[in-house]
């Protein structure tokens, strides 16, 4: 494959890794043939001691790991393909100072895990030991500025960027703490720029101006083939864990919008690998695990900004004086065509993202126009992607817009997955994430709609370029409402036909009614998983067994995955206790001769023993402990309580029907509704 690459770091041999077509791509720190150079700026000398060697180790793999991100073609920018062709496996050699901690189970498999899902590629590391390897001052650039001495109270990763600049405002102009910028400079053109911003800040802070460390990588022209850059945020929390282990704090945070950080396709084009997961929740939680295991304590990775849009942040900057910072923010990734008169091409999706949010939040005169190549609204757009990422964007958010919750959670069921990720109910926080897009979603549409009006006369007169946005909205063929195309797939449909009592699944979600009441959204769960099965078969009388053998058998089917509350566990006694009864029933069959029950019986062994030999969670075996019955049942009448719980914030009558007698959830759990009550499940 032309996307599988050996990545050799700090002079280590190739023996014994796969023999590929392409070279391995060699990555060099120090000593003969470096080209890579890393630099922490500003460090001031009282701040420095000793961290510990395993995080120097984190700088130097995060670096490596950044650098052949960009080494590594992922084939072009083809849309039509988009995704699937980008798709890299990248197997690296690293030399360490602590090699049985890094190809560790505590390590190894999470930041393989990690890196895998940020970036969307495969990633295969091994660690050797490294011998004279560098001190962490050969990376420092110290500074004697005294404000460095007065302690601090946060970590802020600082792009330069309007989210990361909203952070860096709310932590020190609006609530006065004293933080850390920590800034990854990928090309000095931003270097003006990021300190025009630092000396802004600074001058409204007050007693409260932050310190600023630019962290620079340089690297070999030939190591330039790929800008996407989605380990990016990796090196950024390396980089930040490790300035906060020298201020002795176990804290960082990313500020990043909602929208960009749950990465919801809202354009076909921005897609896999192409769609930032750098602050992702669940590559936040990840974050957090492998900086905890290197750190030995726990270590926290946040987001405050993942509940709010870009809109928000712009409008959070305003209000806290600081408007005039927004023009020296940078968001745009083709940081290659910026110009003094230029500093944004107005054409990638950030540019978008930023220029709908300046517009949204009635900021335009603090974001001058004339600063992109583009124009957003009224600009001619090239044929190709630039065109159709665009309108594909403006199209999803008009179907947003007028979505339900309901519609919203079954176009995009993997919402289900992400609040998994995020603190507190999952239930709550889905309809948090739905409310964010819904806003977000009307923020654009506002704009849209307020520049039809505006250009209403050139429009009409055909003075506007074909290819500009406002152009190719009202040219479309499929107008609904006030000038906003739908795409077809997601125009408006017939409601589907509703009982007055639904427990059925929607995307990745439950749908839930009762007695003709509201619908509303129930998030997957166990307990939600055995409700179903019990409202589906009325009067039945099931064992805890069997319902939890039914849900292990088929966890995708209730959107479980392996996330699901203490699934190994459960599954794993159920499949004990299941194996146990077809033992006794094959005892039972082959008294009664009955062949086809024997057969039937013997393929259900086999189903068992070999899915469990898959499972690496269930070691293989199938071994009775002699409580597997009653510690089943306790979870089992846990899981149901735990649903009951959250349905009895939604619906009452609903948790009050579903309380003893009619539902009984003791050695023989069954639903039985005592009058005519039929389920749509």
């Amino acid at each position: 494959m032309s996307n599988e690459r050996v990545i050799l770091c700090g002079g280590v041999s190739d023996a014994g890794l796969p023999r590929l077509e392409q070279e391995p791509v060699r990555l060099r720190m120090w000593g003969p043939h470096k080209n890579v150079d890393l630099h922490i700026e500003d460090i001031s000398r009282p701040l420095f001691h000793d961290i510990p060697s395993q995080f120097l180790d984190l700088v130097e793999v995060a670096t490596y790991v950044y650098c052949a991100d960009q080494a590594v073609t992922r084939g072009g920018s083809d849309v039509e393909g988009a995704g699937g062709n980008w798709r890299r496996k990248l197997y690296f050699r690293i030399p360490v100072r602590n090699p049985d901690l890094w190809n560790g189970p505590a390590v190894l498999g999470i930041l393989q895990e990690t890196l895998s899902f940020v970036s969307e590629d495969e990633y295969y590391l091994e660690f050797e030991g490294l011998r004279d390897g560098p001190a962490l001052q050969q990376y420092l650039k110290f500074s004697e500025d005294a404000s460095a001495l007065v302690p601090r109270e946060e970590v802020v990763l600082f792009s330069g960027g309007v989210d990361s600049l909203g952070g860096a405002v709310d932590e020190a102009i609006v609530h006065k703490r004293k933080v850390a910028l920590v800034t990854h400079k990928p090309t000095q053109k931003l270097s003006r720029r990021h300190r025009r911003l630092c000396e802004l800040l600074a001058e409204r802070a007050g007693d409260a101006k932050p310190i600023h460390f630019p962290v620079i990588i340089n690297k070999a022209k030939s190591l330039g083939r790929e800008y996407t850059q989605r380990t990016r945020s990796f090196l950024y929390a390396s980089l930040g864990a490790t300035i906060a282990q020298m201020l002795g704090l176990s804290r960082i945070r990313f500020y990043e919008n909602g929208v960009v950080s749950l990465n919801l396709p809202l354009a076909p084009q921005v897609v896999g690998a192409r769609a930032t997961r750098t602050t992702h929740p669940r590559a936040l939680r990840d974050f957090a695990k492998l900086l905890g295991a290197l750190a030995g304590r726990p270590f926290a990775v946040e987001n405050p900004f993942v509940l709010k849009t870009k809109a928000d942040v712009v409008d959070l900057i305003a209000k806290a004086g600081c408007g005039e910072t927004i023009r020296y923010s940078t968001s745009c990734t083709h940081t290659w065509e910026i110009t003094r008169l230029h500093t944004h091409c107005g054409a990638c999706s950030q540019c978008i993202d930023r220029r709908f949010a300046v517009l949204a939040a009635g900021q335009a005169d603090t974001d001058p126009g004339e600063a992109y190549k583009v124009d957003l609204l009224v600009g001619e757009r090239a044929e190709g992607e630039p065109r159709t990422m665009l309108a594909s964007y403006v199209e999803t958010a008009s179907a947003v817009s007028r979505m339900s919750a309901m519609e919203f959670f079954s176009r995009y069921g993997e919402v289900s997955r992400i609040v998994r990720h995020l603190d507190g109910s999952p239930d709550a926080n889905a309809i948090e994430v739905f409310k964010l897009y819904q806003k977000h979603a009307k923020q654009v549409t506002g704009v849209v709609e307020a520049a039809i009006a505006r250009h209403a006369s050139a429009i009409l007169k055909r003075e506007l370029p074909a290819s500009c946005l406002v152009r190719l909205v009202c040219d479309s063929a499929t107008l609904v409402g006030p000038g906003i195309a739908v795409p077809p797939a997601a125009a408006t449909r017939p409601p589907a036909t509703m009982g007055d009592n639904v427990f059925r699944q929607t995307g990745g979600h439950w749908q839930v009614r009762y007695a003709g009441g509201k619908d509303w959204i129930l998030e997957p769960s166990k307990g939600a998983a055995y409700l179903h099965i019990l409202l589906s078969h009325p009067r039945t009388v099931f064992s805890a067994v069997d319902l939890a053998y039914q849900v292990a058998k088929v966890p995708q089917k209730y959107a479980l995955g392996s996330a699901g509350e203490g699934s190994d566990e459960d599954a794993l006694v159920a499949y004990r206790e299941k194996y146990r009864e077809l033992a006794e029933d094959m005892e039972k069959a082959e008294a009664n001769n009955d062949e086809a029950e024997q057969d039937r019986i013997r393929r259900e062994k086999e189903w068992l023993a070999e899915h469990v030999k898959k499972d690496l969670g269930f070691g293989g075996r199938l071994r009775k402990h002699a409580d597997d019955r009653e510690r089943l049942r306790k979870s089992f009448r846990a899981a149901i309580r735990r649903v009951l719980a959250e349905i009895a914030k939604y619906d009452k009558l609903m948790a009050a029907h579903l309380a003893p007698p009619r539902l009984t959830c003791g050695n023989k759990p069954c639903y039985d509704p005592h009058d005519h009550i039929e389920w749509d499940t």
